[in-house]
């Protein structure tokens, strides 16, 4: 698990975008750097139920959240989690997570 999870800000007018863009929708520039987003507000929390050819799936829940580097992205939880509340944010591989701050 790696602490974070990646962005893209562009060069010419500093939006923050995720997921990675070819162009920013803002101002059309093509040249992104990386950042780290490290935590995020839950705004509104599902839970999968069900997963299309999956053998032994269990309920997951699933965030949209609010980075404090400005997107709004879709993340995992490891965890309960109310709207509202601050959350860490990590990746396992390239997928997306948050966890209840400690």
């Amino acid at each position: 698990m790696t602490p974070g999870v990646t962005i893209w800000r562009c060069e010419r007018c500093r939006a923050a975008l995720f997921p990675q863009r070819l162009l920013c929708p803002h101002c059309h520039g093509d040249a992104f750097v990386e950042e780290r987003a490290h935590e995020a507000a839950v705004e509104e929390v599902s839970t999968i139920h069900h997963m299309l050819g999956q053998a032994d799936w269990h309920p997951r829940h699933i965030a949209s959240v609010r980075t404090a580097a400005g997107p709004r992205i879709t993340v995992g939880l490891t965890d309960d989690c109310a709207p509202g509340t601050v959350i860490d944010l990590f990746e396992d591989g390239t997928a997306p997570y948050g966890a209840a701050r400690k």
